[in-house]
């Protein structure tokens, strides 16, 4: 008797979560918490809970999104990595009241996933938020000189308005130009103008042809 409330919940959390098929990024739609730390989004960094949320988007259909807030000021922010150990990740040696949107803005890195030889992807995702305050980077790690490194990148800038959720897209090949990129990870990037940025249904799927080299 008690295996129906179970199975009612795993069919609602599915509803909440559905499958991204085709994306070779998991975990882009944030809906899953980290098996190990339920704060943190599945397959990205641990987000400070100040400047960068993961958390209720806006409206229902969205579910939940990364929120970045750049209107915090520097010292703010500061206190906050401090508070939530992430300043080995994040750290301003001498910050000030200003609004962090001036001068290093926010960001949160997706897990590394692998990159193909010779193959072409579009990322896709969603953005609500000032327009031109925002970009989206993906960025390519490979061996050189003896040690992993990062060997390329490309960023998308996002366009829209606050209030509106806009889809933004583009096509790119890490190992064009840099056949030794064998993994990349996703960046999301909010700075100025200061105000609310958010990110969500991220995808990166793996496509036949590309359209040019970035």
């Amino acid at each position: 008797m008690r295996l129906l409330p179970v199975l009612l919940i795993l069919l609602l959390t599915s509803a909440r979560c559905p499958a991204q098929p085709g994306s070779v990024l998991p975990h882009g739609d944030f809906e899953q918490p980290d098996a190990r730390d339920p704060a943190r989004p599945a397959g990205w960094d641990r987000v400070d809970g100040l400047g960068v949320q993961w958390t209720k988007a806006p409206d229902p259909a969205h579910g939940k999104a990364i929120r970045m807030d750049t209107r915090i000021s520097e010292q703010a922010m500061q206190a906050q990595w401090v508070k939530t150990g992430l300043t080995n990740l994040w750290n301003i040696p001498k910050p000030e009241k200003n609004a962090i949107a001036e001068t290093y803005g926010l960001s949160l890195y997706s897990d590394a996933i692998p990159v193909k030889p010779g193959q072409a992807y579009r990322i896709t995702f969603d953005y609500q938020g000032p327009d031109g305050g925002a970009k989206v980077w993906v960025r390519g790690w490979g061996m050189f000189q003896g040690e992993k490194q990062r060997r390329w990148e490309t960023y998308v800038n996002c366009h829209g308005r606050n209030g509106v959720w806009t889809s933004c897209t583009q096509v790119f090949h890490p190992t064009r130009a840099r056949p030794e990129v064998t993994e990349m990870k996703v960046m999301l990037f909010a700075f100025y103008p200061a105000g609310v940025s958010w990110f969500d249904n991220i995808r990166i799927e793996p496509i036949p042809e590309p359209a040019k080299p970035t």
